[in-house]
Parts: C-alpha cells; structure tokens; sequence
C-alpha cells in the first residue's frame, strides 16, 4: 500500500493510491495509536464475515472498537464511524466498548453509522458519484461534523447526503442488498420459466424495462448472484430478524432461490452432454463478475466444482482473477493464459462471466478449436445468429426461443 499498489484488482485504484501519497494526503500505518490520537474520526471498515449460522462475525469490529478506544487518552470529541455492513445490535455494542476503554481519560466519543455502497469494479465511480450517502446519528455535533465531511459531495449534488439514526441507516445498507438481490433472484427465475416455456427472456427483460416503475438496473438474467455481499448480507438479516422475533419469508427464499439456480446451468450442460466423466469443457470466467478478481461465493465456482464432481476436466479461462482461482482449484483445473486456449479440444465452451473479451469473440477461431461445437452461454452476452452462422450451437439463459 505505502508503495501505492492495491490489494485487490479495482480500476483505478492504483492510480488514485499514488497520486493521494505522493500530495502527502494519505498514509498507511500498522500502529492504531498512532493513526488515532491526532484524528477527529476514526472509520471502522473492517470484514464482518459469516459465522455458522449466517449470522456475522463481529470480532474484528469489536478488536477495532477496543483498539480505537484505548488509543483516544486526551479529553477531546471523537467520532467513530461505522462503515463495515452490520446488524444494528452491533451499534449499542460499539458505543459500550468505547465507553469502558474511554472511562476516566475525557473523551467524548459518539457513534456513526455511514454504510458503504461501493460495487466492485465500479468503486472508484461509486464513490466519487454517490446516489445517496447515508449517515446515522444521534448528536447535532456529530450530524454537523458528518455534513462537513461530505461538503465537496454536497455542494455539486445537495440532496445526495442523508440524515438518520444509526439503526435506520444500518438497515437502509442490509434493505438495498435484499432488493437488489431479490431483483437478480426473480429475473433469474424468469429465465428458468421462458425456458420451459419456449420463451425469450431478453425480449421479457426488454419489456419488463421499459415500465419506470422497474427500470433496467439489475434485470440481467445469469448464472445467480456471488461475491462477498448479497448471500453474506441476507443470511445475516434473516438471523437478526429470527434472534428479534421477526417473522422474514421473503428473505431467506431468495437466498435458496439463487442457491438454486447456481447449479441450473451446470445441470443443463450435464443433460446435454452426459456422461460428463472424461470430457474437457472450456469455461471462460471464474469471478462472479467483471471488472474484479473476486470468486467468493461465484456461481462459475460452484459450476466448476459440481462439473469436476461429475468428471469433467476443465480448461478455464479468467483475465483477473487467475491467481485466486490457482489458490481455490489447485491443480484440478487447467487455467490458461489465452482464451481460446482453454477452448482447444472442448466437448463446449461455457461462459460464466460477462467480461468485454468474451463479448466480441473469433468465431472462426472457436469453430476450429472447440470440438463439440456448443457454447453454454451463463451471462447472455453472445449474439445468438453470429454464434449459428459459425456453426456453432448456442444454448444461453432463458432463450427458449431465440432465432
């Protein structure tokens, strides 16, 4: 970090980590003390992964907690701004952590909720271009200091910040995932339906869209939601409602939908091509989306493995996330530098991320190397004639009936 190279594959993050470090408006230390004590507000950002149940792990929130209230000695405000995705049990908790390690040292610490909605691969813009900044608070000073925080963004969009409590605005964050999740969830299920049906789900989706009252935004059928948020996110709220006696139907079935659906296209290819014992099939795409190198929860993870169960030998593909993959598969995948390396000799090809080099491909070049001469299409990213003018055999999501 100090050398300004990320973590994590994020574009433009790189560039923005340089040009913050070398104007001397951002730093990197390991030391809490020494980040704290000269700070007007502290932000805790740290994971909050699953535990067993669903519900989240709040350890390293409340390591922070402790760590951040044990470094503030001066009797001076302080504020403490939850931006890591919790339940609102955790806020009380916080505030009663930094209260015992604050005791007798004259701190004035207060708590804020402030939740992220950065996407990956879209973060640099998500945050530069925020719909919304949500921040909950109790106090007008910490209200007031919050608002001066955020002016840069206030000043070119006025109605962008918000103003609530901390527990609203922690359920705000856990509410947007839970639609956003139920909207890719049904589109999903849609597709399954116009399959059966003989149904074309892109012309559904087009007329879905064009009614303001639904929009186009997260209406793209796939192979099921991934990545670290939304399962994470609903499981946790479905484990809170259940702990405070609330009654969640909605919730938990949306989560067992995509799980689901994560296995129909794998389940597709193993009707269409059984015995899968022996066959090479080609996948392009392993993160569970484009633009990051993320394969937690992917659904081309659980595709791979369920096909690998079968006996398939996979010969994968992935521009960015090639090294998580190594460190998940090991050696029971043959991952390639080339696309169209992974294709040579195929039973098919299988497309489960929507990256733009997958979007426009050769052909020619799949007609030749691919054997089976079918691609199972996860991400309906393919023109459908091109793929039959190659000779080719296109089996995407929800097509039915795609000429």
């Amino acid at each position: 970090l100090r050398a300004g190279r990320s973590t994590i594959h994020e574009p433009g993050l790189d560039e923005i980590l340089q040009s913050t470090i070398a104007d001397g408006t951002l730093s990197f230390t390991t030391e809490t003390a020494e980040a704290v004590a000269e700070a007007d507000a502290t932000f805790i950002a740290v994971g909050t992964p699953s535990l067993e149940t669903g519900a989240y792990d709040f350890q390293y929130v409340e390591a922070a907690a402790h760590e951040i209230g044990r470094a503030l000695r001066r009797p001076k405000r302080h504020i403490v701004v939850l931006k890591s995705t919790v339940t609102p049990d955790i806020y009380t908790r916080v505030q009663t952590i930094l209260a015992g390690e604050t005791e007798g040292s004259g701190a004035q610490v207060e708590v804020v909720s402030n939740p992220e909605f950065l996407a990956e691969g879209t973060a640099i813009r998500d945050f530069s271009q925020p719909h919304r900044i949500i921040v909950g608070a109790v106090s007008a000073a910490a209200r007031q200091f919050m608002e001066g925080l955020y002016r840069p963004f206030t000043k070119r969009e006025p109605g962008v910040l918000q103003l609530t409590d901390p527990k609203s605005a922690i359920v705000t964050k856990l509410a947007a995932n839970s639609f956003l999740a139920c909207r890719v969830g049904l589109i999903n299920e849609l597709a399954r339906y116009c399959d059966a049906v003989s149904a074309d789900i892109e012309h559904v989706r087009a007329g879905l869209a064009s009614d303001p009252r639904i929009g186009h935004l997260f209406l793209y059928p796939g192979p099921g939601y991934g990545g670290s948020c939304f399962g994470k996110d609903l499981r946790a709220l479905r484990e809170s409602a259940r702990e405070h006696g609330a009654d969640l139907s909605l919730v938990p079935a949306i989560e067992e939908s995509n799980l689901r659906h994560k296995l129909y296209m794998p389940r597709r290819i193993e009707r269409q091509l059984e015995p899968l014992a022996g066959r090479t099939l080609a996948v392009w795409g392993i993160a569970f989306k484009a633009r990051t190198d993320d394969i937690r929860e992917s659904p081309a993870v659980d595709a791979i493995e369920y096909l690998l169960e079968r006996g398939a030998r996979i010969r994968a593909h992935d521009p960015e996330a090639g090294r998580r993959a190594a460190q998940h598969f090991g050696s029971r995948i043959t991952l390639c530098g080339n696309k169209y390396d992974a294709v040579d000799g195929a039973a098919a090809l299988v497309i489960m991320t929507e990256w733009d080099t997958y979007k426009s491909p050769d052909y020619h070049e799949l007609h030749e190397r691919l054997s089976g001469r079918i691609i199972f299409d996860a991400r309906n990213i393919l023109d459908v004639l091109e793929v039959r003018q190659a000779g080719l055999t296109y089996v995407g999501m929800g097509r039915g009936c795609a000429t």
